[in-house]
Order: structure tokens, then C-alpha cells, then sequence
């Protein structure tokens, strides 16, 4: 399962507003100034860049939970509640049907 499916899909805008656009800021050895650029980016931009990169620093298998599930499995001790399952399987059917629908 990955985890793209438990987040939400984000809005973006895509859009770069421009902030300032000024001369003032550096000068070359002639003294003429020489013209500067500020961008800044949305709000929902950056957040979807820290998103990227949390996502990117995730294992795609967590090796520790695994091995800790084999380990139990091989002893004997790892047990499947049945109604904790179809309770879940429930809940995600009801959840993707949503309220109304049939």
C-alpha cells in the first residue's frame, strides 16, 4: 500500500508571484545598478515540495516492522482478530460508497 493513498490530493495554483523587481540592490564597477528579481512561491507550492520530500526520505518497505511480524510469525504469535478485519473492510467499503449512495 502506498502512502499517496492516505493523503489527500493538494491544490496547487502553480503560480509564482513576483514581489519586487528593483535595481537598487547590487552595482557593477561602472556604477550602473544592476537589476534584481524576488520570487516567492504559494503557500500550497511549498508545502507540496516539503510533502515530495518527506515522501522521497520514507523507505518504501519498513524493514523493522517486518522483521518484527516474521519473528512472530515463526513463533506462533501472531494472531488475526476477524472482527477487527471486517470491521475494517466494512468501514473502507461504507467510506467509498459514502453517505446517500447506493
Amino acid at each position: 500500500m502506498k502512502i499517496t493513498d492516505f493523503i489527500p490530493q493538494i491544490k496547487t495554483d502553480n503560480k509564482i508571484q513576483k514581489v519586487s523587481e528593483g535595481r537598487d540592490a547590487a552595482k557593477v564597477s561602472s556604477g550602473s545598478p544592476v537589476g534584481t528579481d524576488k520570487v516567492e512561491l504559494s503557500a500550497s507550492s511549498l508545502d507540496v515540495q516539503k510533502m515530495k520530500e518527506i515522501i522521497q526520505d520514507t523507505p518504501e518497505v519498513r524493514t523493522d516492522k517486518v522483521q518484527a511480524l516474521k519473528a512472530q510469525i515463526e513463533r506462533g504469535e501472531y494472531e488475526v482478530d476477524s472482527y477487527q478485519v471486517a470491521d475494517k473492510m466494512l468501514m473502507g467499503f461504507l467510506a467509498e460508497s459514502g453517505p446517500g449512495e447506493e
